[in-house]
């Protein structure tokens, strides 16, 4: 690793870092402060008032009766897809593609170090800040959970499911990561960057709506994602997941030879 520049990607990253990483802990503050075992129920009674097609393509279909089945149910069926994909597209962007298109790029493979230390320091950057945004609202939220209804969170399977929520989104760092890599400029990147992950959660919604279209979720990766199967122990998590890893490492690894590859120097 090349430490001036991993702290120079630290550097350039943190104010978003830190920005959506205060939101996504609102955001939990939020809906756990919501949490009211007697309540549930109306709230679902209120739900069921919008049309069932929009609240199934927003995930908002099973709260349970415990905390962590309401926290599973309001944040990691949809929203999980906001703020975390924003900083992951961004942070990506800014450790390959941003560099090339303003030509900062061009310095950094003249210096000293080779091109596999200068895409490996970014390759770590990338699974370093995604895992970091991810443990740090795990705990923040843990202890808005705690402050708020002491030993009412299942805290094992609970960090269980953040974990699994980090190993989709590295699948989703290779694929931005990958099409940052593999562009000459920064309108390229992002058309991939976010055209493939938001392409996915289209697809993903529209899956959702009726039986009609639930076939189309045999497209889209983020079918190998399903909270409640984790939190009711079904063995789909297992495939999920390796799943999940398969990619990343295919996306992350082809980074790193087509970097090597590439001319920079145009």
């Amino acid at each position: 690793m090349i430490r001036a520049l991993f702290n120079y990607n630290i550097k350039t990253n943190r104010v978003l870092f830190v920005s959506l990483v205060l939101v996504m802990t609102m955001y939990y503050s939020i809906m756990i402060s919501m949490y009211d075992p007697d309540s549930i129920d109306a709230i679902q009674a209120m739900l069921d008032a919008f049309p069932q097609e929009m609240i199934s393509a927003l995930g908002f279909t099973n709260f349970g009766d415990t905390l962590l089945t309401f926290i599973s149910g309001y944040i990691y069926g949809f929203l999980i897809f906001l703020f975390p994909m924003i900083f992951t597209i961004v942070t990506n962007h800014k450790l390959i593609a941003s560099l090339v298109d303003k030509g900062s790029m061009i310095s950094i493979v003249a210096s000293p170090h080779s091109r596999l230390k200068i895409i490996t320091t970014q390759l770590l950057t990338s699974i370093l800040m995604i895992s970091s945004f991810f443990i740090l609202t795990t705990i923040l939220s843990m202890v808005v959970a705690e402050l708020m209804f002491p030993h009412e969170l299942d805290i094992s399977m609970y960090i269980k499911l953040n974990l699994y929520t980090i190993v989709l989104y590295l699948a989703i760092s290779s694929i931005v990561f990958f099409a940052s890599s593999i562009a000459n400029d920064a309108k390229t990147s992002l058309s991939i960057g976010v055209g493939i992950p938001v392409s996915f959660l289209v697809i993903q919604m529209l899956s959702g709506i009726g039986d009609q279209f639930k076939w189309l979720e045999n497209f889209t990766m983020y079918t190998l994602f399903d909270p409640q199967k984790m939190i009711d122990g079904e063995s789909f998590v297992n495939i999920g997941i390796a799943t999940l890893l398969l990619i990343s490492m295919l996306c992350y690894g082809a980074s790193i030879y087509y970097f090597n590859k590439r001319n920079l120097y145009i």
